[in-house]
């Protein structure tokens, strides 16, 4: 009998010892991606630009980038890169065009280093613009990088808006 009780103690001290030892890290529903309060904040100023884009919110999309905002377009030419006043421009004059958005965002990773984090998401969406030619209608589903910068306490976007 005090044989058996003492199995059971050990059994009882390794069972609940162990479930204490063991940590359990918390994922984004769907994702790889920790949630904590830094990937909290970033996927949330990325669904801010998602919003924003919706609504069509030129303005508040603006106060989403940093004024370090620099976008290559991802081809080697010089010609079709532009800073803060670019995007400024490039969103006044294309998203005047959008009759229609969807927009949905499907997070991959995120990789925080120092001040810096880069976002891979999956971009799904449509869109119709308007043109002389008439109305055109696009899809648009490929994977995608937004380069953020964390500057007084806030996440701004400097690549991939």
């Amino acid at each position: 009998m005090r044989a058996r009780i003492e199995f059971l103690a050990v059994g009882a001290a390794l069972l609940f010892g162990g479930a204490g030892a063991c940590a359990h890290t918390d994922y984004f529903p769907g994702t790889t991606i920790q949630r904590n309060e830094e990937n909290i904040k970033i996927i949330e100023t990325v669904e801010q630009y998602r919003r924003r884009m919706l609504e069509h919110n030129v303005e508040g999309l603006l106060v989403l980038a940093s004024q370090a905002y620099f976008e290559d377009s991802g081809t080697p030419r010089s010609d079709d890169d532009y800073g803060f006043e670019g995007l400024k421009q490039v969103l006044t004059t294309k998203l005047k065009l959008v009759k229609s958005l969807r927009y949905e965002i499907e997070y991959r990773n995120i990789s925080v280093n120092g001040k810096q984090a880069e976002v891979e998401v999956f971009l799904d969406g449509s869109f119709e613009l308007a043109a002389e030619a008439g109305d055109r209608y696009r899809r648009v589903n490929d994977y995608h990088r937004f380069v953020l910068e964390h500057e007084n306490d806030q996440w701004k976007f400097v690549r991939g808006m």
